[in-house]
């Protein structure tokens, strides 16, 4: 993995790993499934835009991520944890899959992901500690937070927002109304 990534995303992906496991803990999580999902969940992330391209054709991923390495790089991580690791766990490999947009019906172990990612101790932004204390408290709100605040700054961006974020939206929002 080391080798896959630039030091810096080495060292999120390490943090990632130690929320997902302090998460797992508090929520009831598998603690094993938390730590692999954290660690290898951004193994894709430094490819390049050739090499990125040519994962998403190897593996059949569908076109509209050619080109776009932000959206591609969750989907290609675990299709090669799948197809070049011999990862056979669903949950994880939708952790993994789905840490980028989120999706509806997601399991605790791909909230968890998905909210360790954008709270671990080495992101640098104002609200960290604020959403971190949620994290522990509240995970569907961190959820819920996290990926209001991610459509927001898309939207700020003139960037394309996709479909599974915004059905993660509704469906973790109808989770936290009681709704689902």
């Amino acid at each position: 993995m080391k080798d896959n990534l630039k030091e810096s995303r080495y060292i999120h992906s390490l943090g990632v790993e130690d929320m997902a496991v302090r998460l797992a803990k508090t929520w009831g999580a598998d603690i094993e499934k938390a730590a692999f999902a954290g660690r290898y969940h951004d193994i894709a992330k430094n490819f390049d835009e050739e090499r990125m391209d040519s994962c998403v054709i190897k593996y059949g991923l569908p076109e509209e991520l050619i080109g776009n390495n932000a959206l591609a790089h969750s989907k290609v991580a675990a299709a090669i944890l799948q197809n070049d690791f011999g990862v056979c766990d669903e949950d994880i490999l939708n952790a993994v899959r789905f840490h980028t947009t989120g999706r509806k019906d997601m399991s605790l172990l791909e909230e968890i992901i998905f909210v360790a990612d954008a709270v671990e101790d080495n992101r640098t932004y104002n609200d960290l500690k604020y959403y971190q204390q949620l994290a522990e408290t509240d995970l569907d709100r961190a959820c819920f937070e996290i990926i209001e605040y991610t459509i927001w700054a898309l939207e700020s961006k003139n960037r394309d927002i996709h479909k599974d974020t915004l059905e993660a939206r509704d469906w973790v929002w109808k989770k936290i109304k009681g709704d689902n």
